[in-house]
């Protein structure tokens, strides 16, 4: 059987079926145009294996970055920081989302902690999620108000200075990758 080309690119020889286009693919347009022109399917393995190298590619860069954050910034409140960071990770994992839309979800959880109620549009969300989860925390006294607030603020405009334009869910593969899904496997108590 002669090798088919490509059914995106017509250049090379289509190597892999693609599941969504339902048709051969080689990898370079498998690669170029995945999350971009080609909506895949969540369960497709290339998807699954490029997904996995970004976010250990990210979280390696995350952790620099943030060492080099708090060096630079030892009065900021590292221990809501990297709470939030973990609570969203959580949420993240649930639903898809962008750079952007995380940067607009703490916008949102930032002007919910806000004493003073401005409503200019509804949330987004994952604002609403992110919200819900906790302003509760901060109205019972939880957790600090103040200290959470500062936290979401340093976070926000973190997120703004760090993403980039090449890869619009830079900070969240860093964060999926940092704060992986907790193991779904059944652990096995053994009694004497």
């Amino acid at each position: 059987m002669k090798p088919q080309r490509c059914g995106l690119c017509g250049q090379r020889s289509g190597e892999r079926r693609c599941p969504t286009l339902e048709r051969w693919i080689c990898s370079a347009c498998c690669g170029k145009e995945r999350g971009r022109t080609v909506r895949c399917f969540p369960a497709c393995p290339y998807l699954t294996e490029a997904e996995a190298r970004w976010r250990a590619r990210r979280s390696r860069e995350l952790a620099e970055a943030w060492a080099i954050w708090q060096k630079t910034n030892p009065e900021l409140p590292w221990p809501y920081i990297r709470a939030l960071a973990e609570i969203l990770a959580a949420f993240l994992h649930r639903t898809f989302a962008t750079d952007i839309e995380v940067e607009q979800a703490l916008s949102d959880l930032d002007q919910a902690l806000s004493p003073i109620i401005l409503v200019s549009k509804a949330p987004s969300a994952l604002g609403k999620t992110l919200s819900s989860a906790l302003v509760p925390l901060a109205q019972e006294g939880k957790v600090d108000p103040g200290e959470l607030r500062t936290a979401v603020k340093a976070l926000k405009d973190w997120v703004s200075r760090w993403r980039i334009a090449e890869d619009d869910r830079r900070f969240v593969r860093a964060l999926l990758g940092t704060f992986p899904p907790p193991s779904e496997e059944p652990t096995l108590i053994i009694r004497p």
